[in-house]
């Protein structure tokens, strides 16, 4: 046959990719190759030139063969794809071809791979003659839509001259309101079509010298003088002896409105996974300089007291952790015990607090849903800190008093509703809302409203992060919010949470915890940050443990294995290179299942959002942690063995 085949192959192993290519020229093709194995390589080779067809290992160190579609098809690329795996489930196979791989071939088995990629490569002929035909057959409908009298476009047409209009659409008429009487006859310009009238002679004027305008963003005005924005292509037409304008219009203010949202989630999420980014590493640092401060402070009980200085350096990095505790709320990576509450109950025992916080020149109105109908699985104290974010923001919008509204209900949101409010779902949702009587906003500044460090108040009157820390809780308990708000007539915040059925949990009271004393276990202690593992393993050395040290997972897995004697604890870090913290302690516990696991970190990781830790499974600490609360979790976990 010797048909040539141009094949990217995305394998790690270069035994495995000389056997596909064994299978393709057995076949009779006349094989071109390039082996990747990174994503750097395959962006670089996918950026060379076309391929006919990608085949690729399921499960590479580093890189994954879901990793590599998922770049194909965001390149929107249409070359065929196909996993050649030894160790990919069905279950797994199937959500691969479900997000859009076109085959999977177990590596066992490759006789299977030369009939699975003809087959590919022949509907993907297939798939560009039908794209090419529905693309001539768009081109053809755009023709011939003057004489398509139901189609859901709106179209018109006018005298090139005066603007009179000689006909239009039934979607024409629905789109600006009229009756058809009510339009033919009469000019564009005495309607007040056009929201901008000489926009009009510019289309003219760019018809005559290029035939046809597509696409083109027209701004129209309704009979009730609403405007709305239009997507419109144009055409001059001679009908009747005249040359006339033909326009095809489409409302797309809907569609616009919706790209406006999805634009400031899409912003809202990437400066969140940049804070989270920034907070996880600041937090690291912190660790080590409040570490620094408790060595100092604590190594002089025997002689002077330490410099002011030491305490002051303290309460600026207790601050700036406080900091990155917000920031990491709005990044939604911050470790929440969710719990089933009752958001009613919640704002009722928040009461006292509130009316403090607003104070004496603002009334606090609540109007709340019956006593364990508004329940919600969500962190208690994370909750709590929402209403007070809120009410905060609104006391300080209302400088001359006003009033300060705060509601619970249980909602159902069918699609009308959700499609009116931003990230909307529908479903039955818990909706507190806090409404004040304030300054109101614009929409400027409701665009930025929720992104951190922005404000409207003067320099020093606020961080800029109340709100930020709003929107991560409530977007990282599976819900959303919604805003309403226009200078001088004040703002109405919504918050929806899933609501379930269900009775609110009492609270666990906390168990007194032992003493922090010396003590003489084993701890081996994890952790990819050079700074805050010496750090650590000097203060537990102090306590008068014994410390074995790693700076990554495989380290410690080996000092596990060789380690003759015993080990009473790991504190691990969760996030780290190569292997998480969780992973290895599902690792080390096989081991050594006596082991006390004690995981830290300075953000939630997705990792620990999935996995038990949240659940409380595991014990955690988070950085910035001070010498004492370290002394004391540890004393905590070995207490218990």
């Amino acid at each position: 046959m010797n048909t040539p085949l141009r094949i990217l192959l995305v394998e790690d192993s270069e035994d495995d990719a000389q056997l596909v290519l064994v299978e393709l020229r057995r076949a009779g093709y006349q094989v071109v190759f390039e082996r990747v194995a990174t994503e750097l390589d395959l962006e670089a080779a996918l950026d060379r030139g076309a391929w006919d067809v990608i085949v690729a290992d399921f499960s590479m160190p580093g890189f994954s063969g879901r990793a590599a579609l998922d770049i194909v098809l965001r390149r929107g690329l249409d070359t065929p794809f196909v996993f050649v795996s030894g160790t990919i489930g069905e279950d797994t196979a199937v959500e691969a071809m479900k997000a859009g791989a076109g085959d999977y071939v177990m590596k066992e088995n490759l006789r299977r791979l030369v009939p699975a990629i003809e087959r590919e490569l022949r509907e993907a002929t297939v798939r560009r003659e039908r794209h090419a035909a529905e693309e001539a057959l768009r081109r053809s409908e755009a023709r011939f839509a003057t004489v398509v009298a139901a189609s859901p476009v709106g179209m018109s047409l006018s005298t090139l001259g005066e603007g009179r209009y000689v006909d239009v659409n039934p979607s024409f008429l629905r789109m600006l309101g009229y009756v058809r009487d009510q339009i033919v006859g009469r000019t564009a310009a005495e309607l007040g079509v056009w929201a901008n009238p000489a926009e009009r002679d510019g289309v003219i004027a760019e018809l005559q010298r290029s035939g046809a305008i597509t696409n083109r963003d027209v701004a129209v005005r309704t009979k009730n003088g609403e405007v709305r924005s239009t997507l419109c292509n144009f055409e001059l037409i001679e009908t009747g002896g005249e040359s006339c304008l033909a326009a095809f219009v489409v409302d797309v203010t809907e569609r616009r409105r919706l790209e406006e949202q999805l634009e400031q989630a899409q912003r809202l999420e990437a400066i969140g996974r940049l804070a989270a980014g920034v907070a996880h590493d600041f937090n690291n640092l912190l660790t080590v300089v409040i570490g620094c401060c408790d060595l100092v402070s604590d190594g002089e009980r025997g002689g002077e007291s330490p410099p002011p200085e030491i305490a002051e350096i303290r309460r600026a990095a207790e601050a700036a952790a406080a900091l990155t505790r917000q920031l990491l709320a709005f990044g939604r990576k911050q470790v929440l015990q969710p719990r089933q509450v009752d958001v009613s109950e919640v704002v009722g025992q928040a009461g006292k607090l509130l009316e403090r916080l607003i104070g004496a020149h603002v009334e606090l109105v609540t109007r709340l849903a019956p006593a364990g109908s508004a329940v919600v699985l969500a962190d208690r104290s994370q909750l709590e800190q929402v209403i007070v974010n809120l009410a905060v923001n609104a006391r300080d919008a209302m400088a001359g008093g006003g009033r300060l509204r705060i509601e619970t209900a249980v909602v159902e949101l069918d699609r009308e509703d959700a499609a009116r409010i931003a990230a909307g779902r529908q479903g039955r949702f818990v909706r507190l809302t806090v409404a004040d009587s304030g300054a109101g906003m614009d929409a400027n500044t409701l665009d930025h409203l929720f992104e951190p460090f922005f404000t409207t108040k003067e320099v020093g009157k606020g961080t800029g992060l109340g709100l930020a820390t709003v929107y991560g809780v409530v977007a990282q308990s599976g819900g959303f919010l919604h805003v309403e708000s226009e200078p001088g007539r004040g703002s109405e915040f919504e918050v929806y949470l899933p609501w379930i059925e269900g009775s609110a949990l009492p609270e666990k009271r906390p168990t007194p915890a032992p003493p922090a004393s010396d003590g003489k276990e084993t701890i081996l202690l994890v952790e990819d940050d050079n700074a805050v593992r010496e750090l650590t393993h000097r203060l537990l050395q102090q306590l008068g443990y014994t410390v074995l040290a790693a700076p990554e997972g495989s380290s410690a897995m080996r000092l596990v294995r060789e380690h003759s004697g015993p080990i009473h604890l790991m504190i691990t870090d969760l996030v780290m290179p190569g292997m998480s913290g969780r992973t290895l302690a599902e690792r080390v516990l096989e081991i050594r299942p006596d082991v006390r696991v004690l995981l830290t970190s300075g953000y939630a990781s997705e990792d620990a959002l999935r996995s038990g830790l949240l659940a409380g499974e595991l014990a955690y600490l988070e950085k910035p942690f001070s010498s004492s609360a370290l002394a004391q979790k540890v004393r905590e976990l070995l207490a218990l063995g």
